[in-house]
């Protein structure tokens, strides 16, 4: 099933089946583990979209109901961690390879040899682990059966939408006004949440919506290759001189924060596109709209049914 509300679903039945859903898909991806590395990043994924998915509905859920659930994804996807930190590394620095003149530099061939000696050594995530995240996912499938959302309507999730939009405008202005490394890194995750927000409500008119979801996408990979440079940046200070040399360890984060400054050059206009709304104005523009939509889906699907009839009773 689609990660989307329904125009003609209550919006408590919508959350649960959303929630429900990427919980399952959660459960399968770890159970196969074919793949660690993709398991493992799909279930995040997965974590990642019913937190976007309780923080629209938040103010219908009450709030200490969903601090409490949003911290209990949290741990979740904190226990899957460890297992993903070394792939994003090697991939960080691969992409690092396009960097003029940094290809066949011996930095760059000392910084893999240290990722591939950590990665072959870390170890698999144990039975144990998995077996303790199947267990809370189970636990909050039977809680999310349990909840229910007031008010039922769109209030709700215009009230979420206008507050979490609110926080990324937030987020993105002061990034932009000489905020470090963390500051970019919540803008980040406020633009991840808006364009699954912009998902989730995507029956409204989906071409718009699709368009909006795109664009916040294309501007959330590049904020995160920028976070994840900063991550590698500071790997590399944790490294001991005996295994990366000072000299080669200068040279990859001169060139990741190089790399970086381009990154935050090509993501401030596409911010500034896409923030360039105020909060009350989107949250009432989307209601107005869902509203609308929902009008059209029942006189169409009216239509349908007195079309339905008319041939029923025509005789055969």
């Amino acid at each position: 099933m689609a990660f989307r509300f329904k125009l003609d679903e209550p919006i408590s039945k919508g959350f649960r089946r959303i929630g429900l859903e990427q919980i399952d898909r959660a459960e399968r991806e770890l159970g196969a583990a074919a793949d660690e590395e993709l398991a493992i990043h799909e279930t995040r994924k997965c974590l990642k979209r019913i937190r976007a998915l309780l923080r629209l509905v938040r103010p219908g859920l009450g709030e200490a109901h969903y601090r409490a659930e949003n911290a209990r994804y949290r741990e979740i996807a904190r226990q899957l961690s460890p297992a993903r930190d070394s792939f994003v590394l090697c991939e960080t620095v691969r992409k690092l390879e396009s960097a003029p003149g940094f290809a066949r530099s011996a930095a760059l061939a000392a910084v893999k040899k240290v990722l591939e000696e950590n990665r072959q050594s870390a170890p698999t995530m144990p039975d144990r682990r998995t077996k303790e995240v199947l267990a809370k996912l189970g636990a909050a499938k039977k809680r999310l059966r349990r909840f229910s959302l007031k008010p039922q309507g769109f209030t709700t999730i215009g009230r979420g939408l206008e507050a979490s939009y609110r926080k990324g405008r937030r987020a993105f202005a002061a990034a932009y006004a000489g905020g470090g490394d963390e500051v970019f890194h919540e803008c980040r995750k406020s633009v991840q949440q808006h364009w699954r927000h912009m998902a989730l409500l995507s029956y409204t008119w989906p071409d718009l919506f699709n368009a909006r979801v795109a664009a916040a996408r294309e501007l959330s990979q590049i904020l995160g290759d920028e976070h994840d440079l900063s991550i590698l940046i500071e790997f590399i200070r944790t490294v001991p001189a005996q295994r990366l040399a000072a000299a080669h360890a200068r040279e990859i984060q001169r060139v990741a924060r190089a790399r970086q400054k381009d990154l935050r050059k090509a993501a401030e206009p596409r911010g500034a596109q896409l923030f360039a709304e105020g909060a009350k104005g989107l949250s009432r523009r989307v209601g107005l709209m869902w509203h609308a939509a929902r009008k059209i889906d029942r006189g169409v699907d009216e239509a349908a049914q007195a079309s339905a009839a008319q041939l029923m009773k025509k005789p055969a």
